[in-house]
């Protein structure tokens, strides 16, 4: 048996994601509660799949101007279908490891795909020096726990047996050790998530 890739295979089971994977409303709003989303915040979905977030994006600001990225043909063009009369919003086909995102935001939200990641920590350091305003939020997030999901993707028939969470402290651990800021780092059985901020910049005047 061919083994799929894993943009294959959510390529494949796009047009029945949002019948099979329907998001846990409490759960979302609680996570998305973590950002302190603003009026108007400029917000990045990355791993944005069929749009799952973007309703509960918009219910925290209107007029937020939103942009959802994914690296599956068939995910985005369902978005693209859903949400194609909703104004300040925009999708990307693009591969966030291989590509370069234009742009600077207040919130950088990646749900149900950090373990996708090939190189982790390199790419969330990117993201915050690149793409993310000074004191602006990185939010890493699942609505499982890492024993759940990683079962999950260990079931597969493709080479999403690769994709694992670690210890939610350990990984916080790495991503301090890289000289990035984690604000809030937590796991449990309904849960697993992770908070960076980009550090704000100070001039310094001398009297």
């Amino acid at each position: 048996m061919k083994v799929l890739s894993e943009k294959e295979f959510f390529n494949q089971i796009a047009p029945q994601w949002d019948n099979r994977c329907k998001p846990d409303a409490g759960k979302v709003r609680f996570l998305l509660s973590k950002l302190n989303i603003k009026r108007c915040d400029r917000i990045l979905d990355i791993g944005t799949g069929t749009g799952v977030l973007i309703p509960f994006i918009r219910e925290k600001s209107i007029c937020s101007r939103i942009v959802g990225i994914d690296y599956s043909e068939g995910m985005i063009n369902i978005a693209k279908q859903k949400f194609s009369n909703k104004r300040n919003l925009d999708f990307q086909l693009l591969d966030i490891e291989k590509e370069e995102i234009e742009g600077r935001f207040h919130h950088i939200i990646l749900y149900s795909m950090f373990p996708h990641l090939q190189k982790k920590t390199e790419t969330i350091k990117k993201l915050i020096e690149n793409n993310l305003f000074p004191g602006g939020n990185i939010l890493i997030a699942h609505t499982q726990s890492r024993d759940y999901l990683n079962k999950v993707h260990d079931q597969k028939e493709t080479d999403m047996r690769k994709a694992h969470l670690i210890e939610v402290e350990r990984q916080a651990q790495i991503f301090k050790n890289a000289s990035l800021n984690v604000v809030e780092a937590f796991e449990n059985d309904q849960y697993y998530y992770l908070l960076l901020q980009k550090k704000k910049k100070y001039s310094h005047v001398l009297s």
